[in-house]
């Protein structure tokens, strides 16, 4: 019997793969951030998309159409007269009550029965609802439809409106408001001020003249281009060559031609001020300033002003100077770059006013591009447009994401017609009025709308959320007596809407939205002082020029000022406050200069109005923020911490704007305070940039020129170079350059960390590395054991692959520069003398 034959042997297993000798390989991936804000707790609403169409096109009425072409072709029937008004639902309220009435009125204040005075007030308010959703509802068709009918019905809604205003402010002034409870008393002063409307009617026409005639002349007068005829340039074109022409001498011949051909201006001008003066005095004010003064310092006939408002101005002034005078110096010497140091312009004296790239005062914002501090694109924007189109947004999905914020903060629903009856995108097939997109509150507690032209992208996606507080603070006081329908002020207003455009660009709130990647929730301090440094230039820059157009026509208005002083008067204040002077050095008495500004020639009430509001936002922004926040970057809010601010609305205009401050910021004034913690890093910038460039600082000095080394250089791309850089773009030596950093104080970049150029010996204090020109060990630096300061030398030949651990912070209020002091400490500087000498 034989045997079997063993079995084979198994098959040779294969080796184990050794492991991994760097473990940096196996490691797991890092988790992304959890979003900071989350819409879990949002439902989805119905935001009118899903109602159905189930219109059918219209049948063809061929009649109609033969009708059509008849009159095309032979012209509208003469025997058959058209429509007397263009509004007739506005026409037919006229008279329609006894609130149009204004003979058989009662002497003033001979009505003390606080019980007539309510039912007056009642019926008041059911009538003015009635005018107001008319004129509202053509401003709507007017904005979103120009037509010449449009426009038509719209002028004839307000006439009927400045009627009823002149009847009842008649009417209200026969209750004596004194012996009214407080709340009342409020209405009825609310509803006697008549303001211009207090004119008879042959000064009010006059008035209105007036006004038409300067707006008219401002853009129709033409100006000759230098030694080209015909004549053919208006301010418009001007405004326009000032943005992009850099040739200084040009721009004077502009400036002053233009500005000569307005001259004749100043007498339609001087009515329109004296004319405001004659109505003050029918509203009980001293002159058309205090009366213009009235809304913010809140007086009346009878109540005198809570605070001084031109104090107040110049206090706010006072706290920012500084700010600005740093951005003045600042933009002064990138000034002698741009226009290759033009006549007129010095260092230390003030800047020509033809320089700024605008006519417009207070308005620097068109040099941004040349001289900002930082050259690189900030990546953020361009992100965030990406990611919309990667997400297929349309106008109204940013509204629509803006909406559920503000349900995620404790705002309510709105109604569904906000959704049906808003325009959020320009519609083509009309010709609508886009600038400047507003909140509509059609006056009939239920129906709230946005006008916007909004394309998507961050600027128009914080507009929606500014767009979307207004529509809320309309929504929460719509349950409000008639008088209180309104804002506590349109300054609380607008800081409001600021605070939340502000809040829409906060890195966590755009990366819940993944709108923004995690690699970008810590800003670079370069985009940061970049997106500071524009906006001082758009609204610092007004601060000052705010306080000059209100203090010069304050002054006119109560005769401080002779007419042949004008001009003087202009300049001397500009100079002052601003640190801007003429274009030519001889003032010209017959000329009156600040007709070239809009604020001047069209806006005829105080520029303070915007000051108000740009440093209020600062102060709301700041009080609904948690206390450690950098305010630059904005934060994330709650249900919680929007209570106050939700009250504050819901109150409308029953309290006044000092009362609305003081519950959202527990301060019943304006403070200056919190607009320059907003702006540190960029202060600190600029503090860095002019001490580094010897630059003077203000205007009074002696009118030195500036030399040509201390011109900042213009590049190619025509941009001029700040020679400043913020923290994180340098790199000491020592420290890592891998991110494009620029290498300071005598090293170089080896492709990882700053080195020491050749020649020069490398000394290591503990942490911190120097480049020194000395054998520091000659000099008597032996390191050792019971030495306090441990001394490494590295050859410079020699260069090191291991970077020095560094401990990197995303801050935004350490200083940009740094000087020797501040990096290294004053016991290094002296250890560094004594090695260098």
């Amino acid at each position: 019997m034989s045997k079997s034959a063993p079995p084979p042997p198994p098959p040779p297993q294969p080796e184990p793969e050794p492991a991994p000798t760097h473990t940096h390989l196996t490691k797991e991936p890092v988790p992304l951030p959890e979003p900071a804000i989350k819409f879990d707790n949002i439902k989805d609403e119905d935001y009118g998309d899903n109602v159905l169409d189930n219109t059918k096109p219209a049948d063809i009425d061929n009649e109609a159409i033969a009708q059509l072409v008849t009159q095309f072709l032979e012209g509208p029937d003469k025997n058959k007269p058209g429509p007397k008004f263009a509004n007739e639902a506005a026409q037919k309220l006229v008279n329609s009550s006894p609130y149009w009435l204004d003979k058989g009125i009662k002497p003033a204040g001979s009505v003390k029965d606080p019980e007539e005075a309510k039912m007056w007030l009642d019926g008041y308010y059911l009538e003015a609802q009635k005018v107001l959703y008319q004129v509202t509802t053509a401003g709507w068709h007017y904005f979103t439809s120009i037509s010449g009918d449009s426009r038509k019905a719209l002028a004839e809604a307000q006439d009927v409106m400045s009627r009823f205003v002149r009847s009842t402010s008649m009417q209200a002034k026969q209750f004596d408001s004194s012996v009214m409870p407080e709340e009342m008393q409020r209405q009825l002063n609310y509803v006697s001020f008549e303001g211009m409307s207090a004119l008879s009617e042959k000064d009010h026409q006059a008035y209105t003249s007036a006004q038409d005639h300067v707006n008219q002349q401002v853009s129709e007068t033409v100006t000759c281009e230098k030694d080209i005829k015909p004549c053919g340039l208006k301010k418009s074109d001007i405004s326009s060559m000032f943005t992009a022409d850099k040739d200084a001498e040009h721009l004077k011949y502009l400036w002053t031609a233009w500005i000569k051909n307005v001259a004749r201006l100043r007498p339609q001008y001087k009515k329109l001020l004296d004319l405001s003066n004659t109505a003050a005095k029918l509203n009980g004010f001293a002159d058309g300033g205090a009366m213009w003064r009235s809304a913010f310092d809140l007086s009346n006939k009878n109540t005198p002003p809570k605070f001084d408002l031109k104090v107040k101005a110049q206090e706010i002034y006072d706290k920012v100077k500084p700010f600005y005078q740093q951005l003045h110096a600042y933009m002064r010497r990138q000034i002698a770059g741009i226009y290759k140091n033009p006549a007129g312009l010095t260092k230390d004296r003030p800047i020509p006013a033809h320089l700024f790239g605008s006519t417009e005062g207070g308005e620097w914002a068109n040099h941004y591009d040349q001289t900002k501090p930082n050259f690189e694109d900030d990546p953020v924007s361009s992100e965030i447009l990406e990611a919309m189109q990667a997400q297929n947004y349309t106008s109204k999905t940013m509204f629509i994401k803006a909406y559920r914020y503000m349900k995620s903060v404790g705002f309510p629903s709105l109604p569904k017609t906000f959704w049906t009856s808003s325009v959020f995108q320009r519609v083509w097939s009309k010709d609508m009025l886009c600038d400047p997109a507003a909140a509509f509150d059609m006056r009939d507690g239920k129906d709230f709308r946005v006008k916007a032209c909004a394309q998507i992208g961050e600027p128009d996606f914080k507009l929606a959320h500014s767009l979307l507080a207004q529509v809320y603070y309309q929504y929460l006081y719509r349950t409000q007596a008639g008088a209180f329908r309104e804002s506590a002020s349109p300054s609380i207003n607008e800081a409001i809407a600021a605070v939340f455009s502000h809040l829409a660009s906060n890195p966590n709130y755009l990366y819940s939205q993944q709108l923004l990647s995690h690699e970008h929730l810590e800003i670079k301090e370069s985009t940061i002082v970049n997106r500071l440094y524009k906006e001082a230039l758009d609204n610092i820059a007004k601060i000052p020029f705010a306080v000059t157009a209100d203090t010069w026509r304050y002054d006119i208005l109560e005769g401080k000022t002779d007419d042949d002083k004008w001009n003087e008067e202009w300049w001397k204040l500009r100079e002052t406050l601003e640190g801007v002077k003429a274009p030519e050095e001889k003032i010209m008495p017959a000329q009156t200069d600040a007709f070239m500004h809009t604020q001047i020639n069209q806006v005829h009430s105080p520029a303070i109005r915007n000051l108000i509001s740009y440093v209020a936002q600062f102060q709301i922004l700041k009080s609904l923020c948690p206390p450690d926040t950098e305010l630059a970057e904005g934060c994330i809010l709650s249900e919680d911490t929007t209570f106050k601010l939700r009250e504050t609305m819901a109150k409308g205009s029953s309290i006044d704007w000092l009362m609305a401050l003081e519950m959202l910021t527990g301060k019943a004034e304006l403070d200056a305070q919190p607009l320059l913690d907003y702006f540190k890093p960029l202060i600190t910038w600029l503090e860095n940039a002019n001490e580094i460039n010897q630059v003077y600082v203000g205007w009074d000095g002696e009118g030195a020129r500036f030399q040509a080394d201390e011109i900042p250089e213009i590049q190619s791309d025509g941009k001029v170079s700040s020679g400043i850089l913020s923290e994180d773009k340098v790199a000491f030596p020592g420290g890592a350059c891998t991110n494009g950093e620029d290498c300071l104080l005598d090293s170089h970049c080896d492709g990882k960390v700053c080195v020491c150029n050749e020649g020069l010996f490398t000394l290591k204090f503990d942490n911190t590395v120097s480049c020194v020109a000395s054998n520091p060990m000659t000099s008597g630096f032996i390191g050792g054991d019971g030495d306090f300061i441990g001394v490494n030398l590295v050859p410079s030949e020699t260069t090191t692959t291991e970077a020095p651990k560094v401990t990197t912070r995303v801050t935004t209020s350490r200083p940009i520069t740094r000087s020797a002091t501040t990096a290294f400490g004053f016991g290094f500087l002296i250890a560094l003398l004594c090695a260098l000498f």
